[in-house]
């Protein structure tokens, strides 16, 4: 069944709502930090109907379009949506004990060059940070940072080897000296060296990160993390090697890569696919929606039947903060959904309090989880 979500409004305005539809008008309300209501008026009608133009299109219509059914709650927010997968639907409860709220995370991460200085990149002013081996090192307006091969390139520059870590709550966008592109997710590190050689390109990942490889014939590029390798030619593709995840993951979005484990075992990826090897070194190849891979890459947390813990880890990193699962460290309960990974903490944690019969609370950096 579907509903138009200006129809809902009118609905529950008229008291025509089931409890199901009610629960998604006043979650949703909540979330716009608006006065409580016990009934909308034309007002309120017409101040919610001048926000969604200003909303990105396929925002717009994941709010003109709600999905409403008795074994499925769901909760619309500007920015976000979720679905939380159970067999009944919780009663509207408090939302979410949010005594410190945390921000989200930006774009701050250390540069360390090859003699061990360390350049806070966040604090550095745009412009020429560095020369090593006749490399330049810049750093844009944007943030970015930029490695130039200068014309007098020294050998030395091969064996001088750079890196950039993010800390949880960072991100960060670099450019390598063969133009290879590297985008960071919080709690990520990339080493490399300021200059490549004519045989072959490496460079060593944790945490996780997006490349855009540039392409140089007979140059194969290479990227090592924990328990396996990947070889590329130039291809774009999303690799998660968190220690703390249960399993590395490596999407392929174009190209071609050939992901091998520590083990042996190996696997070619074709674009829409992607590698999971586990903690046996087993490899296993499955076809998946890749911009689910690469969701903070744009900004958003996009979640496909995904576990609490999962979508803790995630919560934990980007927004800095601990997690206190109680029970539920091991909970099957699986969400689907979206939201801006530029809101704040509270904001995620309301939308899946709304949809489960969990309840947060947020103290000194810190969340608990436990039944409502």
């Amino acid at each position: 069944m579907r509903v138009s979500f200006k129809e809902l409004l009118h609905k529950y305005n008229a008291g025509e709502c089931t409890p199901e539809e009610r629960a998604i008008i006043e979650s949703w309300y909540h979330q716009l930090e608006l006065p409580g209501l016990k009934e909308l008026t034309d007002e309120q009608l017409l101040e919610i109907e001048q926000l969604t133009p200003s909303l990105p299109a396929k925002q717009r219509e994941r709010l003109r379009w709600v999905p409403v059914a008795a074994a499925v709650a769901v909760l619309v927010t500007v920015g976000g949506y979720f679905l939380y997968h159970s067999g009944s639907v919780p009663e509207p409860q408090p939302l979410a004990i949010i005594q410190d709220d945390a921000l989200p995370g930006s774009d701050k991460a250390v540069l360390t060059l090859a003699n061990g200085q360390r350049i806070t990149l966040a604090d550095a002013k745009n412009g020429e940070l560095a020369k090593q081996g006749g490399i330049t090192i810049k750093k844009k307006a944007d943030g970015e940072l930029n490695y130039t091969n200068g014309e007098e390139q020294d050998e030395d520059a091969l064996s001088m080897i750079n890196t950039v870590s993010t800390p949880r709550g960072g991100k960060h966008h670099l450019v390598l000296a063969d133009g290879t592109q590297v985008w960071l997710n919080a709690a990520s590190s990339i080493t490399y060296p300021v200059a490549f050689n004519n045989q072959e390109r490496e460079v060593k990942i944790t945490g996780e990160a997006y490349f855009e490889v540039a392409q140089h014939v007979g140059q194969p590029f290479r990227v090592v993390c924990k328990g396996q390798r990947i070889d590329v030619l130039g291809t774009h593709f999303n690799v998660n090697a968190y220690p703390d995840e249960p399993v590395i993951k490596t999407t392929l979005l174009q190209g071609a890569v050939r992901v091998t484990a520590d083990g042996g075992e190996s696997a070619l990826l074709k674009p829409g696919q992607q590698a999971v090897l586990n903690s046996l070194q087993h490899v296993t190849v499955s076809s998946v929606i890749p911009e689910t891979a690469i969701d903070w890459k744009e900004g958003d947390f996009i979640f496909k039947n995904e576990t609490l813990p999962d979508i803790m880890r995630k919560v934990s990193r980007w927004y800095d903060v601990d997690v206190d699962y109680g029970h539920y460290n091991n909970s099957k309960l699986t969400f689907s959904g979206e939201v801006s990974r530029s809101r704040n903490l509270s904001v995620v944690l309301k939308m899946l309090e709304a949809t489960a019969a969990v309840k947060f609370t947020v103290k000194n950096n810190h969340i608990t989880i436990a039944d409502k």
